[in-house]
């Protein structure tokens, strides 16, 4: 089974319109620049303290919170396990992007987080078995908590999705092999938070890897429907190098895209 994306860019256009505060053209002396309008949209929303320290944990069991990285850049998607058509498209991008940051000396300023729309399955043990599916490095967390902290969390930030039902006939859950009973729809993003904590750029999407070096263990996991959207991308795509602008603008440091 995989979730089908359903991507409602009205959505979060809408929540940062109503909170956020667009960067104007001058003024800015950062080099590199901004990324391009192209790629995504600059903001500046703040993230409070009742959404930055509501409880998380990760898939080695240990209590976090997306206020626990102040003084890093932390680029945050939303996920499930149970996705086998974009998701891991999505961690894809994200593990070539963490090579070049790391490649760049930035490992120890740049966080990758992947935070579960399906926190009734994703429990830590299912996200410690993804991350050894996938081999993600230190440097990538893999995130769940309550269903009430995820909804307050992703309802804040914009990201919609929904609970739906299962295909006909039910896909089949990868690491337990039973039948599966619902799906999850969801938008794709990427949310950019500064070192202080506040959103800074966004990205609606789903993630063009036909260009990256998609993992063999990720090229498995994918299914019929993964593999023909790594082929053959839609027009609302992101590819792992333009992704990493927005990094290189809030740190202020060139990244060169991993070869």
């Amino acid at each position: 089974m995989t979730a089908r994306a359903a991507r409602r860019a009205g959505t979060l256009a809408a929540v940062l319109a109503a909170g956020a505060i667009m960067a104007g053209c001058g003024g800015s002396t950062s080099v590199p620049g901004s990324p391009s309008a192209y790629l995504g949209t600059v903001v500046d929303r703040p993230v409070p303290a009742g959404i930055a320290d509501l409880p998380l944990t990760t898939d080695a069991g240990r209590p976090t919170s997306l206020g626990a990285w102040r003084g890093q850049v932390t680029v945050l998607a939303d996920f499930l396990t149970l996705c086998q058509e974009t998701c891991p498209l999505t961690t894809g991008n994200l593990l070539v992007m963490d090579r070049a940051v790391m490649a760049a000396g930035l490992g120890h300023r740049v966080r990758f987080v992947e935070l579960t729309v399906d926190p009734g399955r994703d429990t830590p043990a299912r996200l410690h078995a993804y991350r050894a599916l996938i081999g993600a490095p230190a440097n990538m967390l893999l995130l769940t908590g309550r269903l009430a902290v995820i909804e307050r969390i992703w309802r804040y930030l914009g990201v919609w999705y929904q609970r739906v039902g299962e295909d006909s006939p039910p896909g089949t859950d990868w690491l337990t092999g039973r039948p599966l009973s619902y799906d999850v729809d969801h938008e794709d993003a990427l949310l950019y938070l500064d070192a202080s904590g506040r959103v800074r750029f966004v990205v609606v999407g789903s993630p063009n890897a036909s260009g990256a070096p998609v993992p063999p263990a990720l090229l498995r996991f994918l299914s019929a429907q993964g593999r023909a959207d790594l082929s053959h991308p839609d027009a609302s795509t992101w590819t792992a190098a333009e992704a990493l602008s927005p990094i290189a603008w809030l740190t202020g440091r060139p990244i060169r895209p991993a070869s």
